[in-house]
């Protein structure tokens, strides 16, 4: 009997309580059982985009207390910054005045530090039969999906692994890095490091063809997403949280669905194996937000609430 297959997942668990022994959380396999106590593989569950509105008005637990007095103290505020559409409809969900929400994107400094060292960046795409460069930078953690993308290549076809170079740059890599090891054979080429400094990005994902951010929890705005357009790589990243308020499919980067090894698997190898869309996804990255644009943006915000205006009324100027 062929067992069904999984469903998308919208929510892992009723948010009107705290997590018990028995729950399953996303960031450790969203929803999965536990392989190593069955022995089999494990079947990962997709996530959706979004959560599902809390579940009535419940204030039985200590946590739906608590999180019913956060939310009546922001609904008492002038403003409430989200910092992606999916903060913003995440507040609206929970309880929080529509009216109050002001949506503004957060900003990097990673341009102007990739603008001062050029030489760190490709400028021009690579040759079509040249190794791909797929980059992941920042943490090893269940949350960001390092072993989700390790799974999708294990799954690759040989010419599809045979034309791709890795590139890991995490924290934390030490208690996965055997398993990336396994995968050197089968790559055209391997790079690992570990921690690393923010000075040392550009050099890090600068001429890579791909990065990826393949996040497994609802990411509010990820700045991987951000470092990596800002030194011109294009993205595929989960289609979850706030990352893709920052992708737009077939213009900057790509995404897939959350949670989910096949898409990831299918997104990667269109990547690798067609050179036309690696060069356009490349010309199609825009000049990133920068710290001092986005500082300017919160000043506005903070003199709008001063004046009295409406949140609205950003929309005006």
């Amino acid at each position: 009997m062929r067992a069904p297959k999984p469903q998308p997942v919208n929510t892992p668990r009723d948010l009107s309580r705290p997590f018990d022994a028995g729950d399953t959380d996303p960031r450790d396999g969203s929803g999965r059982e536990d392989s190593s106590r069955r022995g089999d593989t494990p079947t990962r569950v997709p996530i959706n985009a979004d959560l599902l509105p809390v579940a009535g008005e419940r204030t039985t637990t200590a946590y739906a207390r608590r999180r019913q007095a956060m939310v009546d103290a922001l609904n008492q505020c002038d403003r409430v910054h989200a910092v992606s559409r999916f903060v913003a409809r995440t507040y609206e969900r929970m309880g929080v005045r529509a009216d109050l929400i002001e949506t503004i994107t957060i900003g990097t400094d990673m341009g102007d530090l990739a603008r001062r060292n050029p030489q760190a960046l490709r400028h021009a795409p690579a040759a079509p039969d040249a190794p791909v460069g797929v980059v992941f930078i920042g943490y090893n953690n269940r949350a960001k999906g390092l072993d989700l993308l390790l799974e999708a290549l294990e799954r690759s076809d040989p010419g599809v692994l045979a034309r791709v170079h890795l590139r890991v740059h995490a924290l934390g890599i030490d208690s996965i890095a055997g398993r990336i090891r396994r995968l050197e054979a089968r790559l055209a080429r391997l790079t690992v490091s570990g921690e690393y400094a923010r000075e040392d990005v550009p050099w890090l994902v600068g001429d890579a063809d791909l990065g990826v951010v393949p996040s497994v929890w609802w990411d509010n705005g990820p700045q991987t997403v951000l470092e990596m357009l800002a030194c011109g790589v294009p993205v595929l990243g989960a289609n979850l949280g706030g990352i893709p308020d920052f992708i737009e499919p077939g213009v900057n980067g790509l995404l897939f669905d959350g949670n989910d090894t096949n898409d990831l698997c299918a997104q990667l190898r269109r990547v690798v194996l067609d050179h036309e869309l690696r060069v356009r996804l490349r010309a199609g990255i825009r000049q990133i937000k920068s710290m001092v644009e986005h500082a300017g943006e919160i000043e506005s915000l903070y003199a709008r609430c001063l004046a009295g205006q409406s949140p609205q009324a950003r929309q005006a100027v």
